[in-house]
């Protein structure tokens, strides 16, 4: 008895288990409504910053708000090789000589995030499951395309977090968060 019981429910679930798996996959359309949600925070929050106080810091070593943005702009073009993006089609700055005004800031990561979405949403949801080199390039391991694309949103999640608490540090509020699955709350 406990053995047809067991066999029973074995094929019950393994008749399920990739109607499940289905269900639970992340898909290229996820990734990117997850990207559009995270660039009008960032960005959002950047252009809330005051020309004035894109030199603030809050002390040593820390970055000035500028390189704060900068740093995430360069992260979202060295990033973007994960995504298949291409070279850039824009000018893209020495790292030895970052923008530092407002304008210039906010332009360069607004072109940041667009190239990393072209690259996004070139991808097919078969692609998400394809090896890409990670790590630096004299030592680099293989993982999957959505397992490099997902520590490429935690990193943005992280460097976002430092932005607010410059941003409040100056009394200004960040631009409102999002949630993967509703949008901006």
């Amino acid at each position: 008895m406990r053995a047809s019981i067991a066999v029973l429910a074995a094929a019950g679930i393994g008749a399920w288990a990739p109607a499940m798996a289905r269900a639970q996959a992340i898909t290229v359309d996820d990734l990117v409504a997850s990207w559009d949600i995270m660039t009008t925070m960032v960005v959002g929050s950047a252009k809330r910053m005051p020309a004035e106080h894109f030199a603030y810091t809050p002390g040593p070593p820390l970055r000035n708000f500028a390189d704060q943005i900068n740093h995430t702009t360069q992260s979202n073009l060295s990033f973007s090789r994960v995504v298949n993006a291409g070279a850039p089609d824009f000018r893209v700055p020495a790292r030895e000589n970052p923008p530092q005004t407002k304008d210039a800031v906010v332009d360069l990561l607004e072109k940041s995030f667009a190239h990393f979405r072209k690259g996004l949403v070139g991808l097919s949801n078969a692609d998400l499951e394809a090896g890409v080199p990670w790590g630096p390039s004299n030592n680099s391991t293989t993982i999957t395309r959505l397992k490099a694309i997902l520590i490429v949103v935690t990193h943005l999640q992280r460097e976002h977090g430092k932005t607010i608490m410059y941003l409040r540090a100056q009394g200004i509020e960040p631009a409102p968060s999002g949630d993967f699955n509703i949008g901006p709350v």
